[in-house]
């Protein structure tokens, strides 16, 4: 029995690929079925370089915390082995975002935009000084003085037994 060859044309390859793949074929660009969240991507990207800051600075904490436990010595090298290859793998995502949002449209253009906008959050409170958290206060009207003072005392009343006079504010960083 001979079987009959036929030439495939332009139309046939083009159906053939539409009944196997529905959105092959097609001439219109693939819908964009992202979702938008900018309060999850905003807290996400704060909390993660919010964290990333927090090991980078504190090394030595670290370290002192570790010989202070009871793990074993060969496991504080695979302890900080893994919290670089965090550091490394947080510098490359946040690289991406980088690049999403510059070349990509719609909501992942907006969640990777929200995403570096908690990160700017974060590393602009960490590396914020105190100085600048005093000259805020000395910048208040004398209603809103008269606002903090009020709940300063509410909360000194509600919680006794704490010298609320000697708890000074410093960065999470230890600065």
């Amino acid at each position: 029995m001979r079987y009959a060859l036929k030439k495939q044309t332009k139309s046939d390859f083009t159906a053939r690929l539409q009944r196997v793949d529905q959105g092959l074929g097609s001439r219109r660009p693939a819908v964009d079925t992202t979702q938008r969240r900018p309060v999850f991507w905003t807290l996400a990207g704060f909390g993660w370089c919010y964290l990333v800051i927090a090991v980078a600075n504190r090394k030595e904490h670290i370290r002192e915390s570790l010989l202070q436990g009871s793990l074993p010595a060969n496991t504080h090298d695979t302890i900080f082995a893994v919290l670089a290859a965090l550091l490394a793998i947080s510098g490359v995502m946040l690289g991406l975002h980088v690049l999403r949002f510059l070349t990509k449209r719609g909501a992942s253009k907006g969640n990777s935009g929200n995403l570096l906008f908690g990160a700017l959050a974060a590393a602009a409170l960490v590396y914020t000084p105190a100085s600048v958290f005093e000259a805020g206060y000395g910048l208040l009207d004398e209603n809103s003085r008269s606002l903090l003072q009020a709940a300063h005392t509410t909360v000194k009343d509600s919680v006794p037994g704490i010298d609320w006079a000697g708890a000074v504010m410093v960065a999470s960083n230890g600065r």
